[in-house]
């Protein structure tokens, strides 16, 4: 079929007619109170999967203990090395390049496109497999106890791989069109089902069930992004097309860089459980597997907004520096004011959560919990620069930063961890975070010119001074109960305060409300 019959055919047809109602003031809404909102859209969304990955995590620990954790979490390592490897940086490129096309309204050269990445995205999901074939020996040999026979069930991890990958590749798709609800629905969704589909299999096969699992929640991911992205534009792909091969190079060239950043942190990734397991146990990796799930957990509650909704936006902006500045200072504003009051709440309850959340042997992560509480703070101030870094298409500059980090982390953990224990690791995960702020402030400063508007710094050290007094009193100093709850109580209140304040006053939907309620 040719190019002409292809956009000629009724699903296309239909499926540009979904296109056309796609520009409106929604999807073009860049203002404070959009950012507000769909920031809380995806914190509420990640606060529903924490809930569920609460649910799962503690069913898991009953079920498998923390040698099954670890079991998770080498194998969770293994197909992010595949995803990393083998992406070619496509979901990223696309996303931004679909963006750009979004801009301009062209129906035709939207659906083109999608061809184009949807053909790439089955090739690197071929990609994949040949990868996994080489290194699934010398994984399964340094994995698990210098055996090589476990070769077969670490190549299983090619078809999560290969579903991840064609999934990321809709999400990207969804993305660069706007269609930040769908988006946002998928998540809630996958959370849900994750659950549903993993626990009856871990209690019927045991730790059997962990990489079927794994398997099945790939395929599922898979069906719930095409269910959402087919209706917008119908599936077409030509892997044996010459002139679709050279015209998707573009976004591969871009996107080595980026690719080699995503091999180095998945590598870095492979190498923490490996330190951990030269001097330790696969239950060890379990709690710190445990220590870093919690953080990240608490941190995913504004982050998944970032590539699903802020991405985008800075992508379209990213030629004009005045609004490009904007549109990071809103999004760390955004994402401090939300996470700070959730976090000081974690440090002060973490005993609580912890025996919530798992079984009572994992009470020893509660001190690497705490101390890499600032983590996901710090990274509320260096993700929404980092990604700016990308919407310029700088992707040279950013493996460079990123494989720095890498290198600078894993020596870090490395020497903290074998010093300390799971209490190094929390301080490595803290000092890790602060050095990457450090680096992609002033790298964004020097080349983009960018700034921290004075209300944003003011709020963002505020806000940290409420988490180191949550960290000095609940935690480091050691105090009665009725002091920890004193000084918890009082770092929560006027973080919560800062936020309300933020919120009141660069909120216009906020400024409305009070108007109305003094009335």
């Amino acid at each position: 079929m040719n190019y002409f019959s292809y956009l000629c055919s009724p699903n296309v047809i239909k499926a540009m007619d979904e296109l056309k109602n796609l520009h409106n003031p929604e999807t073009s809404d860049t203002s404070y109170d959009h950012v507000l909102k769909y920031t809380g859209i995806f914190g509420g969304v990640q606060g529903l999967k924490m809930f569920v990955s609460a649910a799962r995590v503690k069913l898991t620990s009953e079920l498998l203990g923390g040698w099954g954790m670890g079991l998770i979490t080498a194998y969770n390592a293994v197909f992010e090395f595949l995803n990393k490897a083998s992406n070619m940086g496509i979901p990223l490129n696309a996303t931004r390049r679909t963006s750009e096309l979004f801009e301009k309204g062209s129906e035709q050269e939207i659906a083109h496109q999608v061809m184009v990445i949807r053909t790439w995205v089955l090739w690197s999901a071929i990609l994949s497999v040949l990868i996994c074939l080489f290194f699934s020996p010398i994984i399964s040999y340094f994995y698990f106890d210098h055996d090589w026979t476990r070769w077969p069930a670490v190549m299983l991890t090619s078809l999560v791989a290969v579903s991840n990958i064609i999934a990321e590749g809709e999400c990207a798709i969804l993305k660069g069109l706007r269609q930040v609800r769908k988006v946002a629905v998928i998540e809630t969704i996958l959370a849900l089902g994750t659950l549903l589909c993993t626990i009856p299999l871990y209690y019927l096969l045991g730790i059997r069930g962990v990489i079927v699992g794994l398997i099945a929640c790939g395929f599922m991911s898979a069906i719930v992004h095409f269910f959402f992205s087919l209706p917008l534009v119908s599936y077409k792909v030509k892997p044996l097309s010459y002139k679709t091969f050279l015209e998707g190079l573009p976004l591969v060239k871009v996107g080595i860089p980026y690719v080699l950043a995503g091999v180095a942190n998945a590598g870095l990734q492979m190498v923490i459980p490996a330190i951990i397991l030269a001097h330790h146990t696969m239950k060890e990796l379990g709690h710190y597997n445990a220590g870093w799930a919690l953080m990240f957990g608490y941190a995913g509650l504004v982050f998944l907004a970032l590539e699903s909704d802020y991405f985008p936006r800075l992508s379209s902006v990213s030629h004009d520096r005045l609004r490009m500045n904007n549109t990071i200072n809103q999004q760390i504003d955004v994402c401090t004011l939300i996470l700070t009051p959730l976090l000081i709440l974690l440090v002060v309850f973490m005993p609580y959560v912890l025996r919530l959340l798992f079984e009572g042997e994992f009470m020893v992560v509660t001190g690497m919990a705490t101390l890499a509480v600032f983590y996901p703070f710090l990274r509320c101030l260096a993700l929404p620069m980092g990604y700016s870094v990308l919407a310029k298409g700088h992707t040279i500059a950013y493996l460079v930063l990123e494989v720095c980090y890498d290198v600078f982390f894993g020596l870090l953990i490395w020497w903290c961890y074998n010093s300390f224990g799971l209490i190094g690791a929390g301080i490595a995960l803290s000092a890790g975070a602060l050095y990457d702020v450090i680096v992609y402030f002033l790298y964004c400063h020097f080349r983009y010119g960018f700034v921290f508007r004075k209300s944003t710094f003011l709020f963002c050290v505020g806000q940290l001074a409420c988490v180191l007094i949550a960290v000095e009193y609940c935690y480091l100093v050691s105090p009665s109960v009725e002091e920890k709850y004193i000084a918890g109580g009082i770092a929560f209140f006027a973080s919560l305060a800062l936020s309300v304040y933020q919120l009141f006053h660069r909120s216009s939907c906020a400024k409305y409300l009070l108007r109305k309620f003094k009335r």
